[in-house]
């Protein structure tokens, strides 16, 4: 009777072994891919429902507005996080980064990659940093407060820290150097630039149209968001990020927004509830039918 060597069945057997784990390992990337999607789906959803029921509801309505804050802050992040999963596993999500990629190479200009090149290093972390300090200042001066611009300043510095951080433990690769129009070496995903401009003029945005009505507020965020999306632009366009990197950078830019405007809208309401307390207690003067001047309170 024919029987395979002792070595021979051994290797056989361990094949087997190997495969199953290959299949196993499979499986399980592919189940955690799949939750991944969900989740940034659900996270999605999440912050857009809680967007649109702040815009219907109004801000004026401050017992509705902390949970709605709350549900936009759970959804970015939730979204965030199953991105970068995504990222770092090399999942489907990032299968249109290639493609992408490859149609801004082809589609490049001489004057268009001059002022791309200007964009991108004026919306870098030195020229955020620096515009980031310009406009606290002017915003402080403007509030006669030191507030507004600490708050600004370190929204943009803790969404830079975070976004450093975050390149470090996806740690993904920039696109080929054949692809780049300037040469950086270190880890893509998020776009630090993308982060920044979201976080920053999102702030001022926010801080700007405080208390105005909802159409200029609108139109602030408008102009903020678009602004957003030209520098990230600019990074696909000169081959410094794949697209999944800017968009990441957008969420963790705007959940970042998202906590500094919340801080700032603490501030606003408690200095608003100290100016009418203090006019409680001491109401501004007022002149009587007879013309003599009181304070009032009874004389």
């Amino acid at each position: 009777m024919l029987s395979l060597p002792k070595a021979s069945a051994y290797g056989h057997h361990d094949n087997l072994i190997g495969r199953a784990h290959d299949a196993a390992a499979d499986v399980h990337q592919s189940t955690g891919a799949a939750l991944a999607v969900s989740l940034l789906v659900a996270g999605a959803a999440v912050f857009l429902a809680a967007t649109t029921w702040r815009a219907v509801a109004g801000t004026n309505r401050r017992s509705a507005t902390p949970p709605l804050i709350g549900l936009q802050i759970l959804g970015l992040t939730v979204a965030f996080i199953a991105l970068a999963y995504q990222v770092r596993a090399g999942a489907w999500v990032t299968t249109a980064d290639p493609v992408v990629l490859g149609w801004f190479a082809d589609h490049r200009s001489e004057w268009v990659t001059g002022p791309a090149i200007a964009i991108t290093d004026a919306g870098g972390p030195v020229g955020t940093v620096l515009i980031a300090v310009v406009l606290g200042a002017l915003l402080s001066r403007r509030a006669r407060s030191l507030v507004p611009g600490l708050i600004l300043i370190g929204t943009v510095g803790a969404a830079a820290l975070a976004s450093t951080v975050t390149k470090s433990i996806v740690g993904r690769s920039r696109p080929p150097i054949v692809s780049q129009v300037l040469l950086e070496t270190d880890h893509s995903f998020p776009s630090g630039h993308a982060t920044g401009a979201m976080v920053l003029f999102t702030m001022v945005a926010v801080i700007l149209g405080h208390g105005s009505p909802a159409a200029r507020r609108g139109l602030l965020l408008t102009g903020a968001f678009t602004v957003t999306v030209v520098v990230a632009v600019t990074r696909l366009y000169l081959g410094e990020h794949w697209l999944t990197d800017v968009i990441g950078g957008i969420l963790l830019g705007g959940l970042a927004a998202l906590i500094g405007s919340a801080l700032y809208g603490i501030w606003t309401r408690r200095a608003s509830d100290r100016v009418h307390s203090a006019s409680l207690v001491d109401p501004p003067h007022a002149v009587d039918p007879t013309g003599a001047t009181t304070t009032g309170r009874a004389a």
